[in-house]
C-alpha cells in the first residue's frame, strides 16, 4: 500500500532524484531515517526507482526513434520478450490499434540506429510489420513529469537547477562504470559508487555531476502502476503545418498531464503521450487543439494496455520493477560527430 508520505517522497525525487534525506527531512518535516526507510521499502518492492536516462541535450550526440510494430497474435509475448532484452529499446509497451506494440529506441550514433533497423528486426519472432519515426526534437520528456503531491513552496525548496552547462562529455571507462552502477541504484551513496568503481567518493560525485550538468545524461524517478492508479496513458500522433509544429508541441508540453511531446519525422510530425483519468478527456483535448490550430489533424489515437519495460527497467503485470536492461547512453561511437544530414 502506497502511503501519502511515499507519494511525497516520489514527487520530491522526480524534482531532485539524489536529494539528501537530511535536506528532504527539512522540507517534509519527517526524520531522515524515516524517509530512507520508506524509500528502501519502495525500491525493494519494485514500486519506485531512480535510473539514468538520456538528458535534454542527448540529441546533440545520440539518436532516438519511436517504433510502431504489429505482432502476430500467437507470438506476441515472444516478440515482447525479445524487444525487452535489447538495451536500445528503452521502453516497450503493448498498445491499442493496428500497431499493437510501441517502442522507444535510443542509440549512440546514426550507424547504430541503422544497424538496429536493418539487422535487429530480421531476427525478431512474430513481427508482422513496422513503422519507424525518428525523433527530431523534444518539447517535453517524461523526466519533467511531476505527480503533483507536494505543495508549491515545498517544490521550490527542492529546486535542483544545474549550474553552467558543461561541454559535450567524452566519457571514459570510469564514467561508464559509474553510470552502470547508477542503473542498479540511482541513489547509491557516493562512497559506495566510488568504492565499486575504484575512485574516491568525491571523484565519483564530481564525475557524475559533470555528466548530469552537461545535459546529455539525467536521472529520473519512475514508479509502478499502482502509484498512478486511475490514470490511463494515451498517445496521439498529429500532423501540423511546419509553421505551427513548435507552437502545438509547446502547448502540449505545457499540459500538466503531458508525459512526452516530441517533433517526429514521419507521416505525422508530432507525438504526444498524456495521462488521463477518462478516455473522454481525449475528445476535449482535440476540441481545444481544433480551436487553437484548425490546420492540425490528429492521425492516430492509442491507449497503453501495459508497459513491459520503461526506461531500461523490466516490469511485471503490476508495473513493478523486476529487473533491468540499461539503456546504452553511449558507445564507441560517442566520439564521432553527429551527421549534419543523415537522411
Amino acid at each position: 500500500m502506497v502511503s501519502e508520505l511515499d507519494l511525497k517522497i516520489i514527487h520530491a525525487l522526480q524534482i531532485f532524484p539524489r536529494v539528501d534525506w537530511g535536506k528532504l527531512s527539512g522540507v517534509l518535516d519527517v526524520s531522515a531515517p524515516t524517509l530512507a526507510r520508506h524509500w528502501d521499502a519502495m525500491t525493494e518492492a519494485g514500486i519506485a526507482w531512480v535510473t539514468p536516462f538520456p538528458g535534454p541535450r542527448y540529441h546533440d550526440a545520440g539518436w532516438s526513434a519511436f517504433l510502431y510494430l504489429s505482432s502476430k497474435p500467437d507470438q506476441q509475448e515472444e516478440l515482447l520478450d525479445h524487444l525487452c532484452q535489447n538495451p536500445a529499446f528503452a521502453t516497450v509497451s503493448l498498445v491499442s490499434g493496428p500497431y499493437d506494440v510501441l517502442v522507444d529506441c535510443y542509440v549512440s550514433s546514426y550507424a547504430a540506429m541503422l544497424k538496429i533497423l536493418t539487422e535487429s528486426f530480421a531476427n525478431l519472432p512474430g513481427l508482422a510489420r513496422r513503422e519507424v519515426v525518428f525523433t527530431t526534437e523534444y518539447f517535453r520528456t517524461a523526466v519533467e513529469w511531476r505527480s503533483g503531491t507536494l505543495e508549491p513552496a515545498q517544490m521550490r525548496r527542492l529546486d535542483a537547477s544545474a549550474g553552467l552547462a558543461h561541454p559535450r562529455p567524452v566519457p571514459d571507462a570510469v564514467d561508464t562504470r559509474l553510470i552502470e552502477e547508477l542503473s542498479v541504484d540511482g541513489r547509491a551513496p557516493w562512497a559506495q559508487l566510488g568504492a565499486t568503481c575504484g575512485v574516491a567518493a568525491q571523484t565519483a560525485k564530481r564525475r557524475v555531476e559533470r555528466l548530469l550538468n552537461s545535459g546529455y545524461l539525467t536521472l529520473r524517478c519512475d514508479t509502478a502502476t499502482e502509484v498512478v492508479a486511475g490514470q490511463r496513458e494515451i498517445t496521439l500522433l498529429l500532423s501540423a503545418p511546419a509553421s505551427e509544429v513548435d507552437t502545438i508541441g509547446g502547448y502540449l508540453a505545457s499540459l500538466p498531464n503531458c508525459r512526452v511531446s516530441a517533433q517526429i519525422l514521419g507521416a505525422a510530425n508530432i507525438l504526444a503521450t498524456l495521462w488521463v483519468h477518462d478516455f473522454g478527456e481525449v475528445k476535449e483535448l482535440e476540441l481545444e487543439l481544433a480551436r487553437r490550430a484548425p490546420n492540425c489533424t490528429v492521425t492516430s489515437r492509442q491507449a497503453t494496455v501495459r508497459h513491459y519495460k520503461r526506461a531500461g527497467r523490466l516490469l511485471d503485470a503490476q508495473g513493478r520493477s523486476r529487473g533491468r536492461v540499461p539503456v546504452p547512453l553511449w558507445g564507441d561511437s560517442h566520439r564521432n560527430d553527429r551527421p549534419s544530414n543523415p537522411f
